[in-house]
Order: C-alpha cells, then structure tokens, then sequence
C-alpha cells in the first residue's frame, strides 16, 4: 500500500510541477509582449512628440579630398548598427586642426594636420522626442557631444555630434 500512496503523491507534485511551469510560462509571455509593444524606446508614460530634426556633425580625420564626395540630399547611416540617421543638407570642409604645445613659448597653439580635412555636416531627419531622448527615425538616438561612425556613400568616418535643432514636424 504504500507504494500506491507515494505514485499518488508523485502524481500530484507532477501535476503541481506542471502547473507551476505553465503559470510562468504564461507570465514570460505577458511579459515579453508588454516590453515589445512599446517599439519607440519610450518609457511608459513619458512623453512623445514628433519633430523634425537638423543637427550637425563634424568628421574629423577624412583624407584630403574624401570629404568633397559628400552632397546634399546623400543618405546618413550608423556604420556599426546600420541604422539610418538622415539626409545631408549641406557639409562645409576645413582643414583637420590639432591644439598642441608650443614648449618654446608654453603656450597651446592650434596647428593644421596635414593630409587631413573635416567635414561639418548639417544631417536632417524626422524624429520622436521624449523626456530624455531624441530618436530619429532610423531608431538611432542623437545627443550633443555623442560620438559617431557614420558612413555616406563614399565614405566613412568618425566624429561628434555638435549641434540639435527642433522644428515641428511636417
């Protein structure tokens, strides 16, 4: 007899067991479909509002003559996660320049790099502005002083984002 009552014991902890993965598994569910609903990157409750963006970027380091390939209207892509980050509106050039230390004097002096140039670009795009972010369309998150890697056709480069305006969008 007391087997039959341990199988009857082992058949009711199995049962439990079972009822016990379903029920967490049913929570994983409701779980993972409640973080995935929310695609914008906001947080519940915070705030949206969509707003067309203009922010500048300078691209430090670009070859001599590389940055010349850079035109409006050009597409702007993250070079690591591909994600689209706008349109080039207008790129100004200038030589690539470095502050160094003139030992001589003790002073810091600002000195061309040669072979190099910089490439300031004005980036446009549609985004989604909250509390905290601003996420253009292409799901990359811009903030001033963030560095970049980007990649225009023709090109690829490294540098910082300088500048964000806000417009409303259209």
């Amino acid at each position: 007899m007391e087997s039959k009552n341990k199988k009857g014991i082992f058949k009711i902890l199995n049962l439990f067991d079972l009822a016990l993965i379903v029920i967490a598994a049913l929570l994983a569910a409701v779980l993972l479909l409640n973080r995935g609903g929310d695609t914008s990157g906001a947080i519940t409750g915070e705030s949206q509002t969509r707003v067309r963006v203009r922010y500048t970027v300078e691209l430090t380091g670009i070859r001599n003559g590389a940055a010349s390939t850079i035109k409006a209207g050009m597409p702007v892509v993250d070079k690591i996660k591909k994600y689209s980050m706008g349109t080039v509106e207008s790129v100004e050039i200038s030589p690539t320049v470095r502050t160094v230390t003139d030992e001589s004097r003790n002073v810091r002096v600002s000195v061309p790099v040669p072979g190099q140039e910089t490439a300031t670009v004005v980036i446009t795009t549609e985004a989604v502005e909250t509390d905290k972010d601003i996420t253009v369309d292409g799901g990359y998150i811009i903030k001033v002083g963030l560095p970049v890697n980007v990649r225009i056709p023709g090109l690829s480069a490294q540098g910082y984002i300088m500048n964000i305006e806000r417009g409303d969008a259209q």
